[in-house]
């Protein structure tokens, strides 16, 4: 974060004299929306992966690996300064895990497997310039839903009546899943182009809560976005 922002600084005179291109129109009482490519790093917890537990033996640990995913974004203007807006995510990491038991004479359980993550993060984003290119930070609250894709009970059976192939009874099963709040940010670069479109490129770093004694979880990511102004 703080090679981005040194960079950010350094940058300044070099945005203050790109002024003159692109557009400048007032954003006040606009809407902008954008679609977006997402690079989301790594991140580890518990285990010998975690700061917390690195010298405790016989803890459950988890690694997700880094992946890119999608993204959209939805920010109403109230100045051309302050706005608020709502992130919304999906991304499909491969994960794997090592599960301890409580008896030690039960052996570990280890899983190599893919999550379903949703991110929703509703955020205040302050501009510091008027012009076509603007540099701007986020803060806000996020809330992630991870479902890890592997079954945690037995089925639940259903039947019906199909009008082709008559009465039909299907398993279906539920997955382990969870949702989690935190908070978090970033800052990046905006640049407006002639008629209405820009393009966005931000650093986010979100804390999420996991409660209890198991670590929290920092997710750290890239965004590069398209956009209409409206």
């Amino acid at each position: 974060m703080r090679t981005l922002l040194v960079a950010l600084i350094s940058l300044m005179p070099a945005i203050a004299a790109a002024q003159s291109f692109g557009t400048s129109a007032s954003a006040e009482g606009a809407w902008d929306f954008s679609i977006g490519v997402i690079y989301q790093d790594s991140l580890s917890a518990g285990g010998q992966g975690s700061d917390m537990m690195a010298n405790t033996e016989n803890t459950s640990s988890l690694r997700v690996d880094s992946e890119i995913g999608f993204g959209a974004n939805f920010t109403y203007n109230f100045t051309d300064h302050l706005a608020l807006g709502l992130d919304i995510d999906w991304l499909n990491p491969d994960y794997k895990a090592t599960l301890v038991p409580d008896d030690p004479l039960e052996e570990e359980i280890l899983i190599d497997h893919e999550l379903t993550q949703w991110n929703f993060r509703l955020k205040g984003t302050y501009s510091f310039l008027d012009g076509p290119l603007v540099p701007y930070v986020d803060l806000g609250y996020a809330w992630t839903n991870i479902d890890s894709n592997v079954i945690d009970g037995p089925p639940t059976t259903g039947c019906w009546w199909h009008p082709w192939w008559g009465y039909i009874c299907e398993n279906f099963y539920s997955t382990f899943s969870s949702t989690e709040s935190g908070w978090g940010g970033g800052v990046g670069l905006r640049y407006h182009m002639v008629g209405g479109s820009f393009f966005k490129l931000s650093w986010n770093r979100w804390e999420l809560e996991s409660g209890g004694q198991s670590d929290d979880f920092t997710l750290e990511s890239y965004r590069l976005e398209y956009g209409w102004r409206f």
